[in-house]
């Protein structure tokens, strides 16, 4: 049983807040994802302010994103079978080290001006394999420190502190970038991890479900695959998000170019641009965990991800600052609505002692970004970043009506039990 800090209160009581109030582990959890996403988000400012410094070009800054997202489909599925099999503690421990030791490799190259484009590529790739293993392992943790009741709170709440990141972090990259440099920003991104190791080991030493289930479910990559493919409701979410992560994330990906290029602003307008989507993206995922947000409910993800590709459009095709930084508090809101239902749906269906490996076939779709992020780049590098971005949010919107049409979304059911093992 999850721990708690008071006896527990009717399903949906508490407001908001509830599943933090009561569960002091989730707590321990939350702070420590706010460290390390944030030193992310400060990761992805900073190498993306890098890599157009070094190139001067949307094409590079494309192949950077390419780079450190690849391992993400290359290792999610066997990252699952490591996830569901070992104590997740010491699975999120040892990523986290990689991460601040990448980080650290990125802070003395640039700091001594050895940085070069195959090198920075080098450890792009080194730093998404790591967080490969972050990502996961810390979403597939909530559920085992709450009970299945507060389940959707949580997982909201979790997205909120994930998001509430994307303010955080990219403020602070713009802050030392124009101050201390792009180096500087490298190494406080690198010290950051530190708490978050630190929260890390105060998490309970199996935070992973029985040992047993998980041993009983099989050993191979593919039954996730084999899980979500029975399931035509996970399918559809599975697809839901990948039309969104594919072809709406990569503006991400291009804000550099956009802040220079389209809004003639700096590293610290970057930071600021950043903000407004950050801000956003916590009042959406904060909607989601209220009481009767869209947690689980199908239609609420088909809005929000619709709205999620119509906001990002009118920001390609509206270069002007006082309307970007509105409309980017917007993008915020609808992706984040629409992550955090979506995610919230995918937790209440899996069952325990698979979740890590159905979890991996979900980040397939955050693995696939690479492919996105690097079609956009070379798209911009022709016809420039607002017709590149357009071009992907109209196929974007095709793509989420294709699964509307097929796929039927309803209210979150009991997970669909494991080979072997046993309903969460």
């Amino acid at each position: 049983m999850p721990k708690t800090d008071r006896a527990p209160r009717r399903a949906g009581a508490g407001g908001t807040l509830r599943s933090l109030r009561v569960y002091r582990d989730l707590r321990m959890l939350l702070l420590g994802t706010l460290a390390t996403n944030s030193a992310f988000w400060m990761y992805q400012v900073a190498a993306g302010w890098l890599a157009l410094e070094l190139t001067d070009s949307p094409q590079f800054v494309g192949l950077t994103g390419f780079a450190g997202g690849i391992p993400l489909l290359i290792v999610s599925l066997p990252a699952g079978v490591i996830i569901d099999r070992h104590d997740r503690r010491s699975v999120l421990s040892a990523a986290q080290w990689g991460v601040m030791l990448v980080s650290a490799a990125f802070a003395v190259l640039v700091g001594t001006g050895a940085i070069a484009p195959w090198s920075m590529l080098v450890l792009a790739a080194a730093y998404g394999t790591a967080m490969s293993f972050v990502f996961p392992t810390r979403t597939t943790m909530v559920p085992s420190l709450v009970a299945r009741a507060d389940l959707a709170n949580a997982v909201a709440l979790n997205a909120a502190g994930q998001n509430a990141t994307r303010v955080l972090g990219p403020s602070l990259a713009g802050v030392l970038t124009a101050t201390v440099g792009v180096a500087g920003t490298f190494a406080v991104a690198a010290a950051m991890q530190i708490l978050a190791l630190l929260t890390t080991s105060r998490l309970p030493g199996r935070a992973s479900g029985p040992a047993a289930d998980a041993r009983a479910a099989g050993t191979s990559p593919l039954v996730g695959l084999r899980i979500v493919a029975a399931e035509p409701v996970l399918v559809g979410l599975i697809l839901l998000a990948l039309a969104t992560n594919v072809l709406v994330m990569p503006y991400l990906n291009l804000m550099p170019v956009f802040a220079r290029d389209e809004l003639g602003l700096g590293s610290t307008g970057l930071g600021v641009l950043l903000g407004s989507t950050g801000l956003g993206t916590v009042a959406g995922a904060l909607s989601v965990a209220r009481p009767g947000g869209s947690g689980a409910r199908g239609n609420g993800q088909i809005v929000a991800a619709v709205g999620f590709a119509l906001l990002v459009l009118a920001f390609a095709l509206v270069p002007v600052v006082i309307a970007a930084v509105p409309l980017l508090f917007a993008v915020g809101w609808a992706s984040a609505a629409f992550l955090a239902s979506n995610q919230a749906a995918l937790q209440m269906r899996v069952a325990e002692e698979t979740r890590g490996r159905v979890f991996s076939v979900y980040l397939l779709t955050w693995g696939m970004l690479p492919v996105g992020q690097l079609f956009v780049g070379v798209v911009a590098e022709r016809i420039g970043a607002p017709g590149a971005m357009a071009i992907a949010c109209l196929l974007a919107l095709g793509g989420i009506a294709a699964v509307t049409r097929r796929f039927r979304f309803g209210p979150a059911v009991a997970p669909a039990a494991a080979p072997g093992g046993r309903s969460a």
